[in-house]
Formats: structure tokens, C-alpha cells, sequence
């Protein structure tokens, strides 16, 4: 999955006019229109970069001859004090685009972070880390993509590209048997079957019905355990529910081909960034020592 400008045009025009309204009834007084100047987008703690394309978008549609030289790729590993992005454009355009990129840039790499920490956990395992639908409405490409920087993969992107089948389908349809049927004879010949399943029961009825992917919904470890044996192989299993950095490895171990992680997108913690027009401010570089020797405590 890749980015491109004209993907990420309409959601850095969103956020500007958010930000900007009518102009910057600060930066606006205090900088004159042929005041140029230099800085540094850097990083304060660590973590994995992503949505460098949305930053650059954004100080490029204020200013389209500003200079924007990226010092590092989607996907790269920072510490404190690296630097992502310098740039050479007009004061003014510096004072207005300072929060609209860094946000672009925060939110995303949280994702991309902490997706690099499940899929390291389950390395070992060959268990594939994905996300769900949860998150911010209006984002999910990006955030969707940010998963993907992160070593993560991406579950259905909407109700357009995928079958599932969850509780509430097999509440109308009558049965799960019903709904594959249905399915099977109505949509789209390319999509494979993925049935939600919360009991055993549910389990032998999907195979029974030809369904080519199991999703354990919130299911115990023991009993995700019997699922297991119970298909041997003979459809993809997904658990789903509860997954939590503390436990994730307990669940990879029992042989599930995917694991599938609402709190990859729900529940982020942005990474700390700042940009600083000139060189880095002293409380930053500071605060950047002090970071980097923690980390070489804790190693």
C-alpha cells in the first residue's frame, strides 16, 4: 500500500482550513511576506516515522517553491533528536503549518510504532498482525496505511471489499448456513467467506457450510485452542477480542494464521515531535539528553 499527493491532498486541505481559518492572527503580524528563515522537524522520543508525504503536502500547499529535504523514510526507526524533515520557506509559512504537520505526523507514527511492537512480539509465530475498522471516521486510508508501515496488514478497508459475516448478519439471515448461502450466490466471486464465530458450535456450522476464514470472537485461550484442532487446517483462523500487548504471544503460540487489533488505531498514543524555526531550542536539546541517557540505562 503506498500514498500518494493527490490521495493525501484532501485531508491536508481539511486539516489547513481547520487550522487556518481566515489566517494566523498571530504569525500574521509578526512576520513580513519576504521574511525567509530555516527549520527542523525533530524527534523527542522514540519511534517508527510515518506520514512524512502529509507533512510535506502541507507546507507545500502554503507554499509550493518551499524547500522541503526529508532526512529519513517511512518506516525508519528514530530516537530523540533526529531530525525527519528540514525546510526552507517563508516565515509565515513556517508559523502556519507547524501544528497541521507535526498532527499528520504524530498520529500516524504512533500507529506505525506500536504496530512494530505487536509484529515483533509474534515474529517467531508467522502469525500475521492486523488491524480492524476502528479508528477515526474519515482517516482510515491513512491510518490503514500507517499499520502497513509498521510491518502490520490490513483487514477490510469497508463493507465494499470483503465478505464478513458478524453476529448481527447471522441474526438476519437466520443462520450462518443461510447467510453463506446467500453470499455464495450473490456476491462478488472473488471475495472469500469470513464467518465471526463465538462458540464451537458456530465453528463446525461455518466449515460445514464452505466458509473459508474462522474469526474466534472474544473467545478464551482454551477454547481459541480447540477451534484450532477443530478446523485443522481446513479454513484460515482469525482471533479477534482483547488483544493486548501483555498477551499477544500467549495467543500467537496457539497457531492462529492472523490476529486482528482494534487498539492499533483506536487507542494511539502520539509520538512527540516538534519543529523549531532555526536550530533545535536548548529545553528541547536538554530534554533530547535526557532521553537518550535513559535509554542507555535501560539497555
Amino acid at each position: 500500500m503506498q500514498l500518494s499527493s493527490f490521495m493525501v491532498r484532501p485531508f491536508v486541505e481539511q486539516g489547513l482550513r481547520e487550522e487556518l481559518g481566515a489566517g494566523d492572527t498571530t504569525g500574521g503580524f509578526l512576520a513580513g511576506p519576504d521574511d525567509r528563515s530555516s527549520a527542523l522537524i525533530y524527534a523527542k522520543k522514540p519511534g517508527v516515522v510515518c506520514g512524512l508525504l502529509l507533512a510535506e503536502e502541507t507546507i507545500k500547499t502554503v507554499e509550493p517553491d518551499a524547500r522541503v529535504s526529508a532526512e529519513v523514510r517511512d518506516g525508519d526507526e528514530i530516537r530523540p533528536g533526529d531530525v525527519l524533515l528540514r525546510i526552507e520557506a517563508r516565515a509565515l509559512t513556517l508559523l502556519a503549518i507547524e501544528r497541521a504537520a507535526l498532527d499528520w505526523l504524530q498520529h500516524l507514527s504512533g500507529i506505525a510504532t506500536k504496530t512494530r511492537r505487536y509484529a515483533r512480539l509474534v515474529e517467531p509465530y508467522g502469525v500475521r498482525i492486523v488491524d480492524t475498522r476502528k479508528g477515526v471516521p474519515g482517516m482510515r486510508v491513512l491510518q490503514k496505511y500507517a499499520v502497513r508501515v509498521g510491518g502490520g496488514h490490513n483487514h477490510l478497508f469497508g463493507l465494499h471489499n470483503a465478505v464478513l459475516i458478524k453476529d448481527n448478519h447471522i441474526k438476519i439471515a437466520g443462520s450462518i448456513t443461510a447467510a453463506v448461502r446467500t453470499l455464495r450466490a450473490e456476491a462478488q466471486h472473488t471475495f472469500r467467506i469470513e464467518v465471526e464465530c463465538e462458540t464451537l458450535d458456530q465453528i463446525e456450522e461455518a466449515l460445514a457450510a464452505g466458509a473459508e476464514i474462522i474469526m474466534f470472537d472474544n473467545m478464551d485461550l482454551d477454547t481459541m485452542r480447540q477451534a484450532v484442532a477443530l478446523i485443522a487446517g481446513r479454513a484460515l483462523t482469525e482471533a479477534s477480542g482483547g488483544v493486548r500487548e501483555d498477551n499477544i504471544v500467549e495467543w500467537a503460540q496457539l497457531g492462529v494464521d492472523i490476529i486482528s487489533i482494534g487498539d492499533l488505531t483506536h487507542s494511539v498514543e502520539a509520538i512527540d515531535l516538534s519543529l523549531d524555526i532555526g536550530e533545535i531550542k536548548p529545553s528541547a536539546q536538554r530534554f533530547i539528553s535526557r532521553a537518550l541517557q535513559a535509554d542507555i540505562v535501560r539497555a
